[in-house]
């Protein structure tokens, strides 16, 4: 069954907290619950596919005894202002993190690869998956939130955009709130004629230790090309991770959103081949815990 959405499409733009201030703002840390331990089995796995030029999917597999907890992915090669990264997802049974890159309805000349990167642990107090819909859509652009189930923290999140068999609809935010995730797309500047729609996925647990949300901004620039990393403070590494483009209004794709050291997440952007004349930046989240 398909949740209901909020049909204000840019209201998502002031939700988070400090709105457009936030820059290396780490969000307070969270009171526990349960004895305070090391989550264990920590670890990123990551694996790129072959370099082509055809839609294609990526996952990063868990090793054995763990759980998917985070992802993210990222694109390689030319055309990356192109080609979306549509689909990103844990998939169902939690072992595996996937990602799927499509070309726009222009298509790319030269070669890409698609990277998965999964964020694995023995499974958290009270892991969860929670998956949902937005509403098809005939607007330009829609966004969707998918809450945890009560007491549960969001530490990870996936996301999709659904009804384009191109890269025709922009899969823009991948938000980690504490409670919840938020996923928001955009048709992009040529627009899209059919209906759309989104799918979240949050994966929830109990409170992790020492949990800290870190959120890190760009500058608002017409900068071609924008990255950011968030860096999870001293003692602590990134149990999940989060991304979302703001004022690209469709014509910005991700091109990398994934855990790059077990302390990083690194968020980057960038415009499609027409270029974009009006500001934007990219906000990186990343979920950290002992």
């Amino acid at each position: 069954m398909r949740n209901g959405s909020n049909r204000n499409p840019w209201s998502r733009r002031t939700a988070a907290a400090g709105g457009a201030a936030l820059s290396a703002l780490v969000l307070g840390q969270l009171a526990l619950t349960g004895p305070v331990a090391a989550v264990p089995g920590l670890s990123i796995k990551t694996t790129t596919g072959p370099s082509n030029s055809v839609a294609k999917s990526q996952s990063a597999t868990c090793p054995a005894g763990t759980k998917v907890i985070g992802g993210g992915g990222a694109i390689t090669g030319s055309g990356l202002g192109q080609v979306g990264m549509d689909i990103m997802r844990p998939l169902i049974g939690g072992d595996a993190y996937s990602v799927t890159g499509r070309e726009d309805e222009n298509g790319v000349a030269g070669n890409w690869a698609v990277t998965a990167s999964a964020v694995c642990a023995t499974p958290p107090a009270g892991l969860v998956t929670v998956s949902g819909s937005s509403t098809p859509s005939f607007g330009t652009s829609n966004w969707f939130e998918k809450s945890c189930p009560t007491g549960k923290h969001a530490i990870g999140v996936g996301g999709a955009v659904v009804g384009a068999s191109n890269s025709e609809v922009v899969l823009e935010d991948l938000r980690i709130n504490q409670n919840s995730v938020v996923v928001a797309g955009a048709e992009d500047g040529t627009g899209f004629s059919g209906t759309w729609w989104l799918d979240a996925t949050a994966i929830c647990a109990d409170p992790l230790p020492g949990e800290q949300r870190v959120i890190n901004d760009s500058v608002y620039s017409s900068a071609s090309i924008q990255s950011v990393t968030a860096t999870c403070p001293p003692g602590t590494r990134v149990h999940g991770v989060g991304g979302e483009i703001l004022g690209g209004d469709g014509q910005v794709r991700l091109t990398e959103m994934r855990a790059t050291t077990s302390t990083v997440v690194t968020v980057r952007a960038m415009e499609d081949e027409d270029g974009f004349g009006s500001n934007w930046k990219v906000r990186a989240y990343a979920v950290c815990a002992n």
